[in-house]
């Protein structure tokens, strides 16, 4: 039975005014000291549910997992052997029509009777064909090019000749230059660039070299960048994301926007809705990303809340017990059988609707479930239902349009490389850096989409920096334009 503060006074006064006092003075510290126990309870339960946070149950990346993190449920086995099935039609490497080097080997004996071949035998048929892939030696090419200085017979000046237009006026080429790039891509640090070009290629280049070729290439690919935020911002369906990035210590955020032909990178130093702006700019496409706020400027009609993230959200409910977890893993579930609808859909190359077949179904019952958990006794259960409730119509629009996809995992994927490359080089130091950084993400994602091999197309650039030429686009026509 709970002792009230009136039945601590009554008893008190059984026994005087002083008795009183003190028991009321006693049960105010108790009061006090249960306040704080709860309080204090409650925060606990914050920390260990921090505490336990993974990729599965949060926005945490896969490579925040503890190492304490659940594993992921194995894939279900389909029952079939490993490797390629019947009537799946195989994979291998074409013979080239024009190889380099071609040597003739002819049978020393015969493979019947023994007889000694001597090699004037009439050939039959046609040879079998075996080629074997190497690298030369070396594959550096080094061209002197002599200035020569002649002497006019006319007034006796002497004069030099000058470098013809396309010839590098420093000591790199076009090729060399996309290599060194290109490695720089690849997360390679500049130490480690030097070390592989001397010793792979034999190339003599010093780290102030690597740092000056990256500079001059970031200086290049301005416009192709330009153009291609342009791109996005012009696209029909974009996804978009963020995550953190560091300058010498200092917390920047790197952001991603991408669209099917097109992929731009730009680091700012704020995640405010300045920074959103200034890379979708007038985007007037639909658009996926998270719930984050800073999105809220795009119309509701034209932005698609990632579905998966909700389900992640949903999760951390999921695991608590009670009733709390009951409402979490119904919520999960539905979302769960909406993405696989989207899914499904797109690899049969079928439309959807929520307002009629399957999605409907599902559409129905997530509202049942989201709405039955507005009603939950636990407070931060009942808030997040309340939000998704506010924006419902965000998680439908990807049925309006046959490129859109229910979940934003384009965009995670696409923002995996430069996570990797901030935790290899710590960042950037300088604000030329952070330029080169978005610039060549942005050239690179981009290729990958477009089925543009990255380092002819880098090449390409060199070549036309050497010649004075526009700088090429890796947009496909349409969209370079």
């Amino acid at each position: 039975m709970e002792l009230r503060r009136e039945d601590a006074v009554r008893i008190a006064r059984a026994g005087g005014a002083l008795a009183e006092a003190q028991a009321v003075a006693l049960f105010d510290v108790v009061a006090e000291q249960g306040e704080q126990l709860a309080a204090q309870g409650q925060r606990l339960e914050k920390l260990e549910r921090r505490a336990g946070q993974n990729s599965q149950n949060s926005s945490l990346p896969p490579s925040k997992d503890p190492p304490e993190a659940p594993k992921r449920p194995p894939r279900k086995r389909s029952g079939r052997k490993q490797g390629g099935q019947d009537g799946h039609k195989g994979a291998s490497r074409t013979l080239v029509d024009d190889p380099d080097e071609t040597v003739k080997h002819r049978p020393s004996s015969c493979r019947k009777c023994g007889r000694r071949l001597t090699g004037d035998e009439r050939v039959v048929g046609s040879p079998a064909r075996h080629q074997v892939i190497e690298l030369p030696e070396t594959v550096v090419v080094t061209t002197e090019h002599q200035l020569l200085k002649v002497c006019c017979e006319d007034c006796a000046r002497h004069t030099r000749a000058e470098l013809p237009e396309g010839v590098e006026h420093g000591a790199f080429g076009p090729r060399l230059r996309a290599t060194v790039v290109m490695l720089a891509v690849m997360l390679m640090s500049r130490r480690a660039t030097v070390t592989l070009l001397r010793d792979m290629f034999g190339v003599q280049i010093s780290l102030g070299s690597v740092e000056k070729i990256l500079k001059q290439a970031s200086d290049a690919l301005a416009a192709p960048w330009e153009a291609i935020k342009a791109a996005v911002q012009g696209a029909e369906v974009a996804h978009a994301d963020e995550t953190s990035w560091a300058r010498a210590g200092q917390r920047l955020w790197l952001w991603a926007a991408l669209s099917a032909t097109a992929a731009c990178y730009r680091i700012d130093q704020t995640r405010a809705r300045s920074a959103a702006r200034e890379l979708l700019g007038d985007f007037e496409g639909l658009l996926i990303s998270d719930r984050y706020s800073v999105y809220d400027f795009i119309d509701p009609a034209r932005r698609q809340v990632c579905l998966g993230h909700l389900a992640r959200n949903f999760q951390a409910f999921a695991e608590r017990p009670g009733a709390c977890g009951r409402h979490g893993q119904a919520i999960r579930a539905a979302i769960d059988e909406a993405i696989r609808a989207d899914t499904q859909a797109r690899n049969d190359n079928r439309a959807l609707d929520w307002h009629s077949g399957p999605l409907n179904d599902i559409h129905d019952r997530l509202m049942d479930t989201v709405e039955a958990g507005e009603r939950s006794h636990t407070l931060e259960l009942s808030r997040l239902c309340a939000t998704v409730l506010d924006i419902w119509p965000t998680l439908w629009n990807f049925t309006e349009h046959p490129d859109a996809q229910a979940t934003n995992n384009r965009a995670e994927r696409a923002i995996r490389h430069a996570v990797l490359w901030r935790k290899t080089s710590n960042g950037t130091q300088t604000d030329a850096g952070e330029r080169f950084v978005e610039r060549i993400l942005s050239i690179r994602e981009t290729c990958r989409l477009n089925n543009t091999p990255l380092h002819a197309y880098l090449v390409e650039v060199h070549a036309a920096r050497l010649t004075a030429q526009p700088i090429p686009s890796p947009l496909p026509a349409q969209n370079a334009a």
